[in-house]
Parts: structure tokens; sequence; C-alpha cells
């Protein structure tokens, strides 16, 4: 793989995405669908008990009331099917 293949690949891992410019990027998922994902992530309790996460977690992170999303994390838990 040549430097540039290796520089675009790192620059697409390394890439923190707001959930509007997310659902452009990969136009498979929609904005409402893209915030379920992300308010599904992490493990919550309800009435009913503990509800498991879907793994997304450690792929977003929360500036004030920002929400980002490392947009090579969502597309390796999109292929792996994390749980």
């Amino acid at each position: 793989m040549s430097n540039q293949q290796n520089n675009a690949t790192k620059s697409l891992n390394d890439s923190w995405l707001t959930i509007k410019l997310l659902a452009k990027a990969e136009p498979a998922f929609t904005e409402a669908a893209i915030r379920n994902q992300v308010f599904n992530a992490a493990p919550r309790t309800s009435s009913k008990g503990t509800i498991k996460g879907n793994g997304l977690a450690p792929h977003i992170r929360r500036v004030g009331s920002k929400v980002l999303i490392n947009h090579g994390g969502y597309l390796s838990w999109i292929a792996g099917g994390e749980k």
C-alpha cells in the first residue's frame, strides 16, 4: 500500500464527525438512525433492569452538547456487527 493510501486510511480512521456529517458520509444511515444507535450505545438501567448497549460507545465522544463519532470506528462497528 502506498503512503498516500495509508494516509487516506489513517485520516478516515482518525476523523471525528458529527451525526449530521456522518449521515452525509454514510447515506445508508439517516440522522435519526444514527441518533438511535448513539442513544442505545451504552448499557443503561430501566425499571425492568439493565438494558445492554449495542457496543458503539467506545467510538463516541461528547464535547459539551456536541456528539462526535469516530468514522473508522463506526465503520468497523458496522462491519463487525458488535453488540
